[in-house]
């Protein structure tokens, strides 16, 4: 038994690679890492990270949530039919097209849910599932948008923050200021039971936990797309993305109780899929209002330079400077604007001291090897300097 059973995953790990969704999901991070070089050249006049760089989030930490969420789903027995999976990869490339921001689970499986019952209703079946118990399979697709929506919050909290990309925007009062736009896309492989006319030896009597009426299963590993997107303008980035990360968390496992308790009361998984959505949108509404409400982080200081941005394999981030931290002096000279900044910098050409007020409001010194040539490439973007902008604001009226 266990021979057949490494022989089927194995088979369904090698058809990943057949996938059409696999190969968007690249596509897709490639055409947003295009749009989002174009942003930072006309914002900074330099990229900030090249255009591979959405790409590459797509896999490494997915992989590991995706074998925790494939022991659940084959020790449980989740098994979805493949003419839903089809349908529900369908559903996925079409939010895809309004952007990462639509493709959390919450709102895709939930779709995916509502237009799988809408279709039964009117007698419209054009989701094949041949003569599998509708119940069940809808209380494995609220189980699963729960289990997906839990891997969606570890994603956004542990590697949502990670490589944010500024960009300028305009506050309320006509001054420009950075943001941060935090902007992922994950492709999380899961092992699925599915039900199918090749024989899988069951490794128990209850196996598997919800009956759909099927007789026989294989498996397939299919790739859900998982996406976020977060401007974040009042406070760092790393706290309002694992904030979010947090909330969805939370969300994910109220979700899963209530998923849960569908296996006696099958109309609780509509319950379920309605509270995902709604509280998701919750979340989101929250964060837009607490931003509303409060002035922009990355603007001009009273007293030196707040970094907006660190360009990756630059002498700055050699030198461990983080977004976020306030730049007071550089080579003993106090500095308020990037003229003074690159001015004080020329006063020594084999190195240059700053003195940094870190994230924690700590004062810290800094100082790391330059060469004359490289004032002008250490690597820091700044927020705009507030005086520049309105003096132009006047000048325009």
């Amino acid at each position: 038994m266990a021979l057949d059973w490494l022989m089927q995953l194995g088979a369904a790990a090698l058809k990943l690679f057949i996938q059409p969704i696999f190969y968007f999901s690249f596509v897709l991070a490639f055409i947003v890492g295009m749009f989002r070089v174009a942003r930072e050249r006309k914002d900074f006049g330099t990229r900030i990270y090249d255009i591979y760089q959405e790409i590459r989030f797509i896999l490494p930490a997915s992989l590991a949530v995706g074998a925790v969420l494939s022991v659940v789903t084959i020790t449980a027995g989740l098994a979805i039919p493949s003419g839903m999976l089809n349908f529900i990869a369908a559903v996925l490339i079409i939010f895809s097209i309004g952007g990462f921001f639509l493709l959390s689970p919450a709102w895709t499986m939930t779709a995916a849910y509502c237009i799988f019952v809408l279709s039964e209703w009117v007698n419209v079946s054009f989701i094949p599932y041949k003569n599998l118990g509708f119940e069940a399979i809808l209380t494995i697709l609220a189980i699963v948008t729960a289990l997906l929506m839990i891997v969606e919050g570890v994603l956004i909290k542990k590697r949502g923050y990670q490589g944010t990309s500024p960009r300028m925007e305009t506050s309320p009062r006509g001054l420009k200021s950075a943001v941060h736009l935090a902007r992922r896309l994950w492709l999380v492989p899961v092992f699925l039971p599915v039900p199918s006319s090749r024989p899988l030896t069951s490794f128990a009597d209850w196996w598997p936990v919800i009956d759909t009426g099927a007789e026989s299963y294989s498996f397939i590993l299919f790739p859900f797309l998982i996406g976020f997107s977060m401007t974040v303008r009042s406070t760092l980035p790393a706290l309002a993305v694992k904030s979010t990360g947090r909330s969805v968390i939370g969300t994910g496992i109220i979700t899963l109780f209530i998923a849960i308790g569908a296996y006696w009361v099958w109309q609780l998984s509509a319950a379920a899929v309605l509270f995902a959505a709604l509280a998701r949108i919750a979340i989101t509404r929250r964060h837009y209002n607490y931003e509303k409400h409060r002035p922009y982080f990355f603007t001009a200081q009273e007293k030196g330079m707040i970094v907006a941005g660190v360009l990756p394999a630059s002498p700055a981030q050699k030198m461990g400077l983080e977004i976020g931290e306030v730049i007071t002096k550089v080579n003993e000279v106090n500095v308020n604007n990037e003229r003074e900044f690159y001015d004080a910098l020329q006063k020594n050409g084999a190195y240059c001291k700053l003195d940094v007020i870190g994230t924690n409001d700590q004062i810290r010194f800094v100082q790391g090897s330059i060469y004359e040539n490289e004032h002008h490439e250490l690597g820091l973007i700044f927020a705009p300097e507030e005086k520049e902008y309105m003096d132009q604001s006047v000048f325009n009226d």
